[in-house]
């Protein structure tokens, strides 16, 4: 079956690829695949694998042509091992849909989905809704985590409808929970804003995890589209300081208004006062220059 299966697609090998390894039992390795001789083609792949020197793209190579034996001989278990090992040194890997069976390809494509599923930080978080109004509000963050790629975990937050985020960190707990890899992480929103007659405030978050090179492995909500709860400031107690007097309830607003007229009601009835007092029209070559 192995050999029907090949000489119908003696492409599967994708021997004709313009790369050519400097490993000389990867080369004869592929020569042999070719000829249908998988048994000699796996000894040689198993010698390849542990020579030195080789880049790269020789281990994938190997581990590919691995994989492509083990398939035609029906050992599947094996053959997803070979394409697993595979993605490790390049996770990305594509294989080329013209030169590869629909069988292998559909194979490889399997296992790429569960190891990236595996490989995958997953981040659980229940929504905040509703709170009463405090000086800062918790939440919480559970993360699975089984390669370690999490390096920084933040929330990021703003008053609904204001241009930018702030942020603050969020720290690993001692919090037991179940599973390797597991943590929980919590964070802390200040309470920011200052607010006037509003007796609410909703407000947009959202988390983001973060790998050593400051990427994105992990998150729950964006900017563009935010998780957001609502503080009822009739409820709990507004942080001092935060809750400011409107502008036109404000004592010292009026009395710099009331001062105002005042001052302006003053400085006509002098102005008037002078005019009604003095000498008459200037005369000829004079002037009089009013400073108000």
């Amino acid at each position: 079956m192995g050999a029907l299966l090949s000489s119908a697609l003696p492409a599967w090998g994708q021997g004709r690829d313009a790369y050519v390894s400097g490993n000389k039992q990867l080369q004869e390795a592929k020569i042999l695949y070719d000829n249908l001789q998988y048994r000699e083609a796996m000894k040689k792949l198993k010698k390849a694998i542990r020579a030195k020197g080789n880049k790269r793209r020789d281990i994938v190579e190997i581990y590919k042509y691995m994989g492509f034996i083990y398939i035609v001989q029906g050992q599947k278990k094996h053959a997803g091992r070979a394409f697993e090992l595979l993605l490790k040194v390049d996770a990305n890997y594509e294989m080329n849909p013209l030169l590869t069976s629909p069988k292998i390809l559909n194979f490889f494509n399997k296992v790429k989905e569960k190891v990236a599923k595996k490989d995958k930080v997953i981040m659980r978080h229940k929504p905040l809704t509703e709170l009463a109004a405090a000086e800062r509000v918790e939440l919480k963050a559970y993360v699975v985590d089984l390669h370690r790629k999490l390096q920084d975990m933040r929330v990021y937050f703003r008053r609904r409808d204001d241009p930018e985020y702030s942020s603050v960190d969020m720290q690993p707990t001692k919090e037991a929970t179940a599973g390797r890899g597991a943590i929980t992480y919590v964070g802390y929103i200040p309470f920011i804003w200052n607010v006037y007659d509003e007796v609410e405030l909703f407000i947009d978050y959202y988390i983001a995890g973060l790998d050593s090179q400051g990427r994105w492995v992990a998150n729950m909500g964006n900017p563009k589209q935010p998780m957001s709860f609502r503080i009822n400031l009739m409820s709990g107690k507004v942080p001092e300081g935060a809750r400011k007097t409107p502008l036109l309830k404000s004592w010292w607003f009026w009395t710099l208004i009331v001062a105002g007229v005042a001052g302006a009601s003053t400085g006509t009835y002098f102005l008037v006062d002078s005019l009604s007092s003095g000498g008459g029209t200037p005369s000829t070559g004079e002037a009089v220059l009013w400073i108000r």
